[in-house]
């Protein structure tokens, strides 16, 4: 094909293709600062991700895992889904990755990830805390290490959403003035220094979780949250999907938990800026948090498959965490992690001998006595459902009358 050129990033085994738009490449030294990346000809190699320039004007983004063709008009909205798909890629290829959506910011010896869905203001404030000095590892995805749990900068140009929020203070709105290198209809991308951008493939440890939630008017205030709530929230936002679901729920619980977890409430990102400072100006160093105990890993060494009739039984080789009574499990797949609820978490350690459904309502009604009874059966008979449909569950075979139903100790 006429103006076709092959792309090849540091790291990805097979190149990037772009027919009829290799203009594209002129601003991947902006947008991927640090990687090494060249042009040569792939004979016989298929491309991981292909641009295409149709005559209508249309970029048309595809890549092997995706179900159809992403198409935009913009250039920068072009290069804003290449950057995904190249960490996207990445992630493929080295599994011993996983990747949050957040941002990361190293303030003092702290590095803090925002782990925010899209459009929660994590970008801005990872800008604004630039402005101040500190170093973002981070604007959107973070790498993390499966081995030893650190965050990796993975050296790709922060960007923001245009217009800029109106509130920012006149310093800031012109550092991010004086370093926009490239603007599209929606979308900027700054250009910082390498002491503001951390080089590629830097490694730190993570030693807190802040969860932004914007409100107009207020002061900026930090609160602690539980690791459970931190869990379940970047369990979800992790997206190494081909990694094995106990590596990454054993990963995950040890980071959060040798991490301080807040959630942070503002309105003015450099009053929050300010307040981040001076909280973790306090922290010279995370060894004490990593001392702390960490979320152990359990595997259900249970489930024989001889389980009597009526009886249910915590499937054989699941792994759990359990965190402030609430309970994660990676099944015997290693393709999915569930969250238990508290409630559910009490069924699940039930289950951990053989038990019927109606001894667990007994139970559950005496330990919740203002609990209507109608309710009470309703929810375990509604979880139970869940668990046999994702295969957690053994489900008693059917006894012969020779049989004696087992002894169940509930002491």
């Amino acid at each position: 094909m006429a103006n076709s050129v092959y792309v090849h990033f540091e790291d990805l085994s097979r190149p990037l293709l772009l027919n009829n738009c290799s203009e594209l490449i002129d601003h991947f030294p902006l947008v991927f600062p640090g990687w090494e990346i060249d042009t040569k000809s792939s004979p016989g190699q298929l491309p991981i991700i292909t641009i295409n320039l149709d005559k209508e004007g249309s970029y048309r983004l595809e890549a092997e895992w995706l179900k159809k063709t992403a198409s935009y008009r913009d250039e920068v909205d072009t290069l804003c889904a290449l950057v995904a798909k190249v960490v996207k890629a990445r992630t493929l290829e080295d599994m011993n990755l996983l990747c949050l959506h957040g941002a990361a910011v190293k303030i003092n010896s702290t590095l803090i990830i925002f782990p925010n869905k899209y459009r929660a203001g994590k970008s801005v404030l990872a800008t604004c805390l630039a402005a101040a000095g500190y170093q973002v590892y981070s604007d959107d995805v973070l790498p993390i290490s499966l081995e030893t749990g650190e965050g990796v900068a993975p050296s790709i140009a922060p960007r923001l959403r245009a217009p800029y929020p109106d509130n920012l203070d006149a310093q800031t709105r012109q550092f991010i003035e004086s370093r926009v290198a490239l603007k599209g209809e929606r979308y900027h991308y700054l250009d910082l220094t390498p002491d503001l951008l951390a080089p590629r493939d830097k490694r730190a440890p993570i030693g807190a979780f802040v969860f932004l939630e914007r409100e107009e008017g207020v002061r900026p205030e930090l609160r602690a949250i539980s690791e459970s709530d931190v869990l379940r929230q970047v369990v979800w936002q992790n997206f190494a999907r081909e990694i094995d679901a106990h590596s990454i729920l054993g990963r995950l619980g040890k980071v959060v938990s040798q991490a301080q977890s807040f959630t942070l409430r503002y309105d003015r990102a450099d009053a929050a800026v300010e307040l981040l400072g001076k909280h973790f100006h306090r922290q010279d160093s995370t060894d004490e948090r990593l001392a702390l105990r960490t979320l152990e890993l359990q595997n259900t060494d249970l489930g024989s498959n001889d389980v009597p009739a009526g009886y249910l039984l915590r499937r054989k080789g699941i792994s759990e965490i359990k965190s402030d009574s609430e309970a994660f499990l990676a099944d015997t797949t290693g393709s999915a992690i569930h969250h238990l609820n508290p409630v559910g978490s009490a069924i699940w350690s039930l289950l951990a001998q053989p038990i019927t459904i109606e001894q667990i309502i007994e139970l559950l009604l005496v330990a919740f006595p203002d609990v209507e009874a109608n309710q009470v059966e309703a929810d375990v008979r509604k979880l139970i459902k869940s668990l046999k449909a994702k295969n957690l569950l053994l489900v008693g075979r059917a006894r012969s009358k020779s049989e004696d139903p087992p002894r169940v100790n509930r002491t």
